[in-house]
């Protein structure tokens, strides 16, 4: 008896829950009303509602017509048109041949819509009544009908077949086209207004919900199959061939199933009856209910895909962390259980008192619950009914518990003042430590041996074989919010403020984001059996295909479409979260459960039908210099125009931000798709002459399409703009180029005859000139001859007695009676130095004097400057004696050089000479030093110092060689190192001391 009483409470609870069940569906969708009272609209009277070719909405108003592309309404009327008369009801004609007409009230203007476009016609309207068997009948408009409330008036129905049906309240007719009996049938009625036309099938309703069904096929009857006392309404719209049957505050669809009658409940609209509806239009595609009003306009329907449950209407409650619990409930961090019909049970766990304790929770194999409080893990144990639980307590709060594959529970302590982030395994009741980290770990996942951890500032690998804990290469500085392994094993990252990214082979693949970057912050993945991601972030749920993912890692020029998903589909706020573990689930019974900020969102992904973009872009309107002009494929502007702009329509019934409409002109300088406004719109200044072309694209859909339309822009050019011009105008500057070269090569003719005149004389003046040169030149070389001969002559005549002279002196002073008479012998020691110095002045003005001859050369075998320097010293040996000098050679014996040897025994001659004349009592040094193949040769006294203004003289004299009654030894040395590109620097002081340095090149 107890188990049949459980069974019935069972029954019981399921009853309940299938009650439950069906209002909950019937109250889920979301009602908008659009009215002139917030500027939506002109008029608030929608009379009729029909949906074009291209997926515009169309409707009928008191004040023009109006066309809705799911985000905004256009109005024509006597403002913006050439309506005279605006007030409309009806809109007739073929949708599929994109042809609708309505005539306005006075029926002498016919607004015609093909192509998304009104063209106004003045036109008086047909007779649209028949007359057949002497009998008038009226064209049936649809129901309600707007011309007549008589329901006893005859009336025809055409149907799209070209068949007529005739109707009256005692027969029915069938027709053909050319209005020949097929059938004829006697059916008394009381009401016209009870038949209605469902795919070339006419039904009668009556008011117990019995009908009668006529067709070629013959008749047939039956009853709907639902309840119909009497109080329902019908609405017949003629035009799309839709039929609504409306019972109190319910909505029903009629369709035609092989000439049965069936009704399918569309929404229970709570404020129906008191809306005054006259028009009603469902689009099954985008799953939007259109009701038109007589007095408040027009209310649009939608119904979201999603549900969001929440414990307590009215108040918001946010969730992190929810656990799959079976194959259509979950399970909170908080111990609700929640399926896709509310909340259904609870568990009464501890209550949460920090974050940390609401965003883990896990199941194992047994079914055991795990969750954190209080720095302790608990275990509520399956068998107990989740009534007892284990307890293990930690130093830190848990923050992320997972259950790998071998029903081992891994926790992950989170980071404080005092502790570093540890990770724990519990296995069979035994806690065991399994790495020490340095940043809190958020989220983990298995992949065969691999432990994923995702932490703040990277991703971690840890090996369950090994024990080894390695960090992913690539992965630094990204806070990973979440880690998703996809059903091809790819591993796929979630982070906070970059992204998401796919890691494969220690590699980060990145992808671009959505337009408002709400993608930068993402929380979890879930991926469903379609190869859809679905993404949860703080901006709404988005969609986007894992194939088009992986395009774009091959082909970065590939395009990603991200739909996006908000509070408009059935959420109650936008922000989903994020940070927790599980952070979505993707239950058995295919519903995908993501937690949000007031609530928890369900949805069966494969029965959310996303409203994409369509494939048909339109150039709405032109507006040219503050005037419209009528859109075509090829628009010709005014060549002085200053602004033109155009304006797209685009019939969308979506998310406006699913819409991205873009434009590129060619030959302005940039290949660049700019992104339209928000009015979808966009405007160019003034153009130079030419032929453009104007792309219009939007992205419609996942597979990365792009819908097209294109507008060429012709540009005329003015007279002094076109190719002709230019042509007349370069055969002009050719002329005048030919003309001015002939007036050139004139004057340059001219110019030469005179410069031939000028160069005559010239030349004639030159050859005097030149033979006086080579006078001048024979008498210089004259000259330089009898130098020469001057010089051998000094050579022979002068310096052989000399030399004879000096050896003689040598002679007779080594005599032994010379030797004996000591006054003798210094006269004749000073006679033999003289006679010796004179040789000397002789031989150096003869080497002076070819070294001018010869020029700057260097000897063609090196010598030794020591011995050059001996050499001199010697010379001037008896005089240093007489005036108490002492001369040091301090340069070294092995040292040689090539400078000419001439000069060098010349400079260094006077350089000793002058020396002596200027030192009493001291010492000469000379000494030398080399760097880069440059000689320095320093001769040093102590004696009686030059001054500053002598100093300056022989600087300047190297300068400028203009002589003064100075030295003349120092005038000679300046000369020769000037001719041998030596150069002299002379320092001293006065009554201290000089030293003068030689510099020349010594290699």
């Amino acid at each position: 008896m107890p188990k049949i009483a459980v069974h019935i409470l069972r029954y019981c609870c399921f009853l309940l829950l299938l009650i439950t069940t069906q209002m909950v569906c019937q109250e889920n969708y979301t009602a908008r009303w659009y009215t002139a009272d917030n500027n939506e609209l002109q008029q608030n009277s929608i009379k009729a509602i029909v949906q074009g070719k291209h997926n515009f909405i169309w409707m009928t108003t008191e004040n023009g017509i109006v066309r809705y592309d799911g985000n905004n309404f256009l109005t024509f009327n006597s403002s913006n048109t050439s309506l005279e008369h605006t007030r409309f009801t009806d809109i007739f004609g073929s949708i599929e041949k994109d042809s609708l007409t309505s005539f306005n009230e006075s029926k002498k203007e016919l607004v015609f819509i093909r192509n998304a476009k009104v063209q106004i016609l003045k036109k008086n309207a047909l007779n649209s009544s028949l007359v057949r068997d002497g009998r008038r009948f009226f064209f049936h408009d649809g129901l309600p009908s707007n011309y007549t409330i008589n329901k006893h008036e005859p009336y025809y129905i055409k149907l799209a077949t070209g068949n007529i049906f005739f109707i009256d309240n005692q027969t029915i007719e069938l027709c053909d086209s050319k209005m020949n009996s097929i059938s004829k049938t006697v059916f008394k009625n009381d009401n016209v207004f009870n038949f209605f036309a469902i795919d070339n099938s006419l039904f009668y309703l009556t008011d117990n919900g019995g009908y009668k069904c006529f067709s070629s096929k013959g008749e047939s009857s039956g009853k709907l199959n639902i309840a119909s006392k009497g109080n329902h309404k019908l609405f017949w719209n003629i035009t799309t061939g839709q039929v609504f049957l409306c019972i109190k505050n319910k909505i029903y669809r009629l369709e035609n199933q092989n000439d049965q009658l069936k009704a399918k409940l569309i929404v229970d609209y709570k404020d129906f009856e008191t809306s005054n509806i006259i028009a009603i239009y469902f689009d099954q595609k985008n799953q939007k209910l259109y009701l038109g009003s007589g007095t408040n306009g027009l209310c649009i329907i939608s119904f979201p895909a999603f549900k969001t449950i929440t414990k307590n209407n009215g108040k918001a409650e946010v969730y992190y962390a929810v656990q799959a619990l079976s194959d259509s409930t979950v399970i909170t961090s908080e111990g609700l259980i929640i399926s896709n019909k509310g909340v259904l049970n609870s568990i009464p766990f501890p209550k949460s008192v920090y974050l940390d304790e609401r965003i883990n929770i896990a199941l194992d194999n047994e079914k055991n619950i795990w969750i954190s409080r209080d720095k302790k893990a608990l275990c509520y144990l399956k068998k107990s009914a989740y009534k007892e639980y284990l307890t293990y307590p930690f130093d830190q709060n848990p923050k992320t518990i997972f259950k790998d594959n071998s029903n081992t529970i891994w926790v992950a302590l989170s980071l404080d003042e005092f502790h570093k982030p540890k990770l724990y395994s519990i296995k069979n009741g035994v806690v065991k430590l399994e790495a020490v980290l340095k940043n809190n770990i958020n989220y983990i996942v298995q992949q065969n041996n691999i432990l994923y951890l995702a932490g703040d500032n990277g991703l971690f690998l840890y090996n369950l074989k090994t024990k080894k804990l390695d960090f992913a290469k690539n992965t630094q500085k990204i806070n990973i919010r979440s880690v998703f392994i996809d059903s091809q094993q790819k591993i796929w990252l979630t982070t906070y403020e970059k992204g998401f990214f796919l890691y494969e082979n220690q590699m980060l693949h990145s992808f671009p984001t959505d337009e408002e970057h709400y993608l930068n912050t993402t929380h979890c993945i879930i991926e469903d059996k379609n190869n859809f991601f679905w993404i949860s972030t703080n901006k709404g749920l988005f969609q986007v295909s894992r194939k088009a993912l992986l395009q774009y890692i091959k082909n970065k020029n590939t395009v990603i479409y991200y739909h996006q998903y908000t509070k408009s589909e059935g959420f109650l706020i936008n922000e989903f979260n994020g940070g927790c573990q599980p952070c979505g689930n993707f239950l058995k019974n295919n519903d995908i459960v993501f937690p949000s900020m007031n609530g928890i969102v369900f949805f069966n992904p494969y029965k959310v039908a996303p409203l994409l973009p369509g494939k048909e872009l339109f150039i709405d309107r032109i507006v040219l210099d503050q005037k419209t002009i009528d859109p075509k494929d090829t628009i010709v502007l005014k060549n002085n125009f200053q602004r033109v702009s155009f304006l797209v329509s685009y019939p969308y019934y979506g998310n406006p931000k699913n819409l991205s409409i873009e434009a590129k002109m060619d030959k302005i300088g940039s290949d660049r798709w700019e992104r339209l406004k928000a009015d979808k719109s966009i405007s160019f200044t003034t153009l130079p002459p030419g032929n453009y072309k104007l792309t219009f694209r939007s992205l419609s859909g996942f597979n990365a399409n792009y819908a097209y339309k294109t507008v060429i822009l012709v540009v005329p050019a003015k007279f002094y703009q076109t190719i002709w011009f230019a042509i007349l105008c370069g055969i002009l500057a050719v002329g005048f180029v030919i003309s001015i070269w002939h007036i050139r090569l004139y004057y340059q003719r001219m110019k030469r005859r005179q410069l031939e005149e000028v160069i005559a004389k010239k030349t004639k003046k030159l050859a005097s000139t030149v033979k006086k040169l080579e006078k001048t030149e024979n008498n210089l070389k004259q000259e330089i001859k009898q130098h020469e001969m001057l010089v051998k002559s000094v050579s022979h005549d002068i310096k052989s007695p000399l030399k004879f002279l000096s050896s003689s002196i040598k002679h007779l002073s080594e005599n032994s009676s010379i030797q004996d008479d000591q006054r003798l012998k210094q006269q004749l020691t000073t006679l033999q130095t003289s006679t010796s110095q004179l040789y000397e002045y002789v031989e150096n003005l003869i080497k002076y004097s070819s070294i001018f001859i010869e020029g700057k050369k260097l000897e063609d075998e090196s010598y030794s400057l020591h011995e050059l320097i001996e050499e001199r010293i010697q010379i001037f040996e008896k005089i240093a004696e007489a005036e108490n000098v002492s001369i040091v050679n301090n340069v070294e014996k092995g040292f040689c050089v090539r400078t000419n040897k001439k000069a060098l025994s010349i400079i260094i001659h006077n350089l000793i000479d002058n020396a002596i004349k200027n030192t009493k009592n001291g010492r000469i040094e000379l000494l030398c030093t080399t760097h880069e193949n440059i000689l320095t040769l320093k001769i040093i006294d102590n004696g009686k110092g030059m001054s500053k203004e002598l100093i300056d003289y022989y600087h300047n004299f190297y300068k400028n060689p203009i002589s003064k009654n100075y030295h003349l030894g120092l005038h000679m040395i300046i000369e020769l190192l000037i001719l041998i590109e030596g150069n002299i620097n002379i320092i001293s002081d006065l009554d201290k001391g000089t030293t003068i340095e030689i510099m020349v090149e010594y290699n």
